[in-house]
């Protein structure tokens, strides 16, 4: 299980060399989240030069998004929006990522192990997808909320597990408290928001467990985040609540309860804690 981090700004997270095992080039990651019984991790990489791997079959779920610069996967590249992913034991194609290049990337469900020409171990196809060329869609709303809207990257059809691109419009709010059946995390791409656990700006990162409880979001301007669920998102709201936690089951039963969250890891620039939240 990866802990509650909630809020850090990638910037006062240390660099470490890749670990993007049978690749040639210079490559350097911060470590936002791991889990290390599985091996489980999202990264943000940086590109000192130009760096490249050949094909072979990855032992989790492969996942790239350009933030900024350009990656080519098997001969198609695309520039920020640009995004891949690759089931766990499928083979992947090439890759190259040019010197410059902000990516984020995240292995599921298993380590950073790499079989260079590797047999097919699993079902399934890459895919890979420039955001730019698709539409923003509102998302469903429940209550008086000004829409998100949504770009859909990844979603796998049997588990639910997505990867999206969300936006709000300034003065977006949703004040109710809310928790979800599974986990929830977030990189912001741009924007600003605050936020009871802090604000929240371009850099900032968040990896919520299933069952941890928050709310009281502001969009202090327009705000992006690439989002990421292990299964299918439901917004569970409590009502009429009292001192710091508890109150009324709204729609759902109560067995399913937020969890009291721990002191979740939190990042020197994100400043102190008022508890708001817990």
């Amino acid at each position: 299980m990866r802990a509650h981090v909630e809020l850090i700004h990638e910037d006062d997270y240390i660099w470490h060399a890749a670990e993007l095992p049978f690749g040639e080039g210079r490559a350097v990651e911060r470590r936002l989240s791991t889990d290390e019984e599985d091996g489980s991790s999202s990264l943000s990489l940086q590109f000192p030069a130009d760096w490249g791997r050949g094909p072979g079959v990855p032992h989790a779920d492969t996942e790239f998004y350009v933030v900024s610069g350009s990656l080519v996967y098997g001969g198609t590249e695309v520039g920020p929006g640009g995004y891949v992913q690759v089931p766990k034991g499928v083979p992947m194609d090439w890759i190259k990522i040019r010197e410059g290049s902000h990516v984020l990337h995240w292995r599921e469900y298993g380590d950073a192990g790499f079989d260079p020409d590797g047999p097919r171990r699993a079902d399934g196809d890459a895919s890979i997808v420039d955001a730019n060329a698709l539409e923003w869609v509102a998302a469903p709303t429940v209550g008086p909320l000004t829409p998100l809207y949504i770009k859909l990257l990844h979603r796998d059809p049997k588990t639910g597990f997505y990867t999206r691109l969300i936006r709000a419009p300034k003065g977006w709010t949703d004040h109710r408290l809310a928790h979800h059946p599974c986990y929830e995390e977030f990189y912001t791409l741009g924007g600003r928001m605050a936020y009871n656990f802090g604000d929240i700006d371009e850099g900032t990162y968040c990896f919520r467990p299933a069952g941890v409880k928050h709310g009281h979001f502001v969009a202090e301007t327009e705000i992006d985040w690439i989002i990421r669920s292990d299964g299918e998102l439901i917004n569970w709201y409590t009502t009429e609540e009292w001192i710091k936690w508890g109150g009324t089951a709204e729609n759902y039963h109560t067995h399913e309860a937020p969890v009291i969250s721990t002191m979740p890891v939190r990042s020197r620039s994100r400043g102190p804690w008022s508890g708001d939240g817990m």
